[in-house]
Formats: structure tokens, sequence, C-alpha cells
């Protein structure tokens, strides 16, 4: 007799489920693009369908398909990625067609209610043999279709919305979250979605190595900057959960305990309301801070280039108000096609003039003497209990001083060369500015807004 959770999840498995007209569509999509491909290229290249579509773990409505090229190893990694792609222009002649980078060129075609990502590679059968980090797909591939079944399937669905909807989804920079591979090794992993959720509930630093390649601790010291490691069943030295962030996965084991303790609907479909202007406006006036936004005109990057250099940047600049003792309360950074910004919350408006700059104790009177020469144009030098103190005249006293010298001095900041750019051509934007437009409010409440 079924639980009245697991009655629940079935009705959830059931709506996350693609129909059979979806994967009929998806199955023509596929029927068309292999034939289109097949015409113009060479016999000894195979045409081969991998991701979340070839592992029957995509979601309902999803309308994604991942279509490799693999090329023997006769080919050399050149001629993969210009021939694959020339290839694959002729072959989809009469859709829209755009060339993207990741580690890897590929290319984006748009059909009738289907998107696809046709990417060259070269056939291999062990990550030892891999040339271009794209390889390892047709592996990931094989190994999840070994191991999982049609309960596993609905489960690695019900995994993947329960993170869309806290956010967490997505192997991007900008989204720091769990892949679809990685949902699939955990739901393998721990043979259910229920049993995931309880182990993840009390997780700490999670380690997991299915196919057991390393002892523990090694595992350990070979990715030691890793909130999350989950060695990778095809790759022993990768690891699948490294993009995965401390924020990301703290919010999934809150959310997995919160789910454990109270099963509902809104853990799978939370539905995000557009904030009005008021309710931002409102928002920052309670908190009572000073609000720094920086405006300026998106770099021309691809997305998994733009993000860590735009967290970079905005780390740069706050590592230097930092250093100028301005007190951060809180950050944001975001950039789109059309938006660019960085958002710093301050604790303080202004800085006294003067700073104290503690010395050496009495007692050791040739390092008193170094501070001394060192300090002989400070407002004041005087003693205080046993050390000698320097008073003296603060340079940047507002916060506004201190990210302009960071953006003059790009290098010295440690400002990437791209942002360099941009935030050399930036504006100050008041709380008024964030309110203006419904995709900044909505990318403002993710700050202003945030919930467990």
């Amino acid at each position: 007799m079924e639980s009245g959770l697991e009655n629940f999840l079935n009705g959830v498995r059931e709506e996350l489920r693609p129909s059979r007209n979806e994967l009929e569509s998806l199955k023509k999509a596929e029927n068309e693009i292999r034939m289109r491909l097949l015409k113009h290229m060479p016999a000894d290249v195979e045409v081969g369908v991998m991701g979340s579509v070839a592992k029957g773990t995509a979601l309902s409505k999803n309308r994604d398909l991942d279509v490799f090229l693999l090329f023997p190893d006769k080919y050399s990694p050149q001629q993969v990625k210009t021939d694959g792609i020339k290839w694959a222009k002729k072959a989809m002649r009469g859709y829209r067609c755009e060339l993207n980078y990741a580690q890897h060129p590929y290319l984006k075609v748009q059909m009738p209610g289907v998107k696809v990502d046709i990417v060259p590679s070269f056939k291999i059968k062990n990550h030892e043999k891999l040339k271009t980090a794209v390889d390892r797909s047709q592996l990931h591939t094989v190994w999840v279709k070994e191991k999982i079944d049609d309960k596993m399937r609905d489960d690695v669905r019900l995994l993947k919305q329960f993170l869309k909807t806290l956010g967490v989804y997505g192997a991007q920079s900008r989204i720091e979250g769990f892949s679809g591979y990685l949902c699939e090794l955990l739901i393998i992993r721990y043979g259910s979605f229920e049993n995931l959720l309880k182990e993840a509930s009390v997780w700490g630093r999670p380690v997991i190595d299915i196919e057991k390649f390393h002892p523990h601790e090694q595992t350990q010291k070979m990715f030691e900057k890793a909130p999350m490691i989950v060695i990778d069943p095809v790759d022993k030295h990768r690891n699948v959960a490294a993009v995965v962030s401390a924020t990301s996965l703290s919010r999934f084991v809150l959310a997995a305990r919160g789910f454990i303790s109270n099963p509902s609907r809104r853990f799978f479909f939370s539905k995000k309301e557009s904030p009005k202007r008021g309710q931002i406006l409102s928002a920052i006036k309670r908190r009572d801070t000073h609000m720094l936004i920086l405006q300026f005109p998106p770099p021309k990057l691809v997305e998994d280039v733009l993000w860590p250099q735009l967290k970079k940047s905005a780390h740069a600049i706050i590592a230097k108000l930092t250093r100028d003792e301005f007190r951060v309360f809180g950050h944001y950074f975001y950039a789109d096609d059309s938006h660019a910004f960085i958002l710093l919350e301050l604790m303080d408006w202004r800085l006294p003039a003067l700073k104290r700059v503690l010395g050496p104790d009495i007692s050791r009177s040739a390092h008193v003497g170094a501070f001394m020469k060192m300090h002989k144009n400070a407002e004041n030098l005087h003693a205080e209990h046993e050390r000698i103190v320097a008073l003296e005249r603060r340079k940047n006293v507002y916060p506004k001083d201190s990210v302009n010298e960071a953006i003059a001095k790009p290098k010295e900041s440690g400002i990437p060369p791209d942002f360099a750019k941009a935030l050399g051509k930036s504006r100050y934007r008041d709380s008024k500015w964030l309110a203006s437009d419904k995709k900044l409010r909505e990318v403002a409440s993710d700050y202003l807004f945030r919930k467990l």
C-alpha cells in the first residue's frame, strides 16, 4: 500500500513526465536532423543524440536536443571544430543558426518548437582517449543508460524540478548549481528522490564516489576547496560537482530538510511574482543602508566567460572597499545582453577624515623610530597604553572614491581586461533606477527578498 507521500510524489512525477506527443515530436526532429547531417558528412563521422533526451531524464515541455558529431581519431582537433561546424551549417540551412562557444564551438539551431545544439567531438570509449572536454558526454550517456531504470528516471525529473524551483539547477557560471548529469548520479547513488533528500538533509561536505575510485581522505585532498565532491564514474580525476557553490549546496540542504518535515507542491511549482516598483523602493528604504549601483555596458562575452569575470570584478571592488575600511553589508551582480551592474550595499555613508594606524610596542625602539619616520607627516603621533599610534588623514572618505580608484587602476585591483573597459564607461545609479524596469525589479528581488 502506497503512503501519502508516495501518492503525492507520484502525482508530481506524472506532471513532469514528457507526454507521448512530446516524445514523438522530439523523435521526429531528431530523425530530420540526423538525415540532414548524414547527407553532408563523410561516412566515417557518426551522429549521436546525447543529454537528457537520450537518457530519458528530460522534463516535460523540454524542447532541447543535444546532437553530437562523432569523429574518428584520424581527424585533428582543428578539423573536428572547423569541418564539424561547416557541415552542420550546410545541413541545417533554412533554419536559424548561431555559432556559440563554451569550452568548444557548437552550433545552436532553432527548429519549429525545438532548440538544437550540434556539437562536434571525437568518438571515444574511455576518458583516457579524451581530446576535447565535450567528448565525455557520450561516456556519460552510456554509463547512465546502463545504471538507470524508469523509476529512477522519474526521480531525476523530480530532483531537477525541485532544484529549478530553488534556483540552483544548472551548471552555468551564472547559477553555480547542479547539472543534469549530477542529478542523474545522485539518484543512481541513493536509489530514489526520497532517499537522496534524507541523506542531503544531514550533509556537511558531501563526498560521493560511486565507483569507489579513491579512498575518502584522498578524495577530500584532491578537491580540498570544493564544497561538494562527486567523482565522475567515467573519469576518476573529475569532480562533477565542481561548479556547485557553497550557497547553492546550502540552499539544497535546507530545502531537503524543509520538504522532509512538510512535503508540499511549493517545492516543485512555486510561482515567482514580479515585484512592483513601490515594493523595491520600500524594501531599500527599510534597510537604511547605503546602496551604490554601478551600471555599465555588458561586455560581449559568452556566458561562461562573462559571469566568472563579472564575479571577479565585483570581488575586486569589494576588496578595495574593505582595504579602505568601508563595511560592505552585501553585494549582487548581474549581466545579460542589455543590462549589467554591480550592486554594493554599505553600512557607511562616509568615513571620518582621520584614520588610526597602530604602531609597534613602545619598548621596541628601532621599530618605533621607523614607524615615526614613516608617519612623520601624520596629523598626530601619540602613545596609547604600550603602543605608538598615528592619526593619518584618510585618502578615501566616500565609498565612490574607493570604487573609482579601483576602476582607474584595474590591473592593480584585479579587474579583468574586458571588464576594465566596460567599467571605464560605468555610471552610478540610484535605487529608483533599480526599480524602473521589470527585468531589473525581478533581478533586484532575488537580492532583496531572498528566503530559505
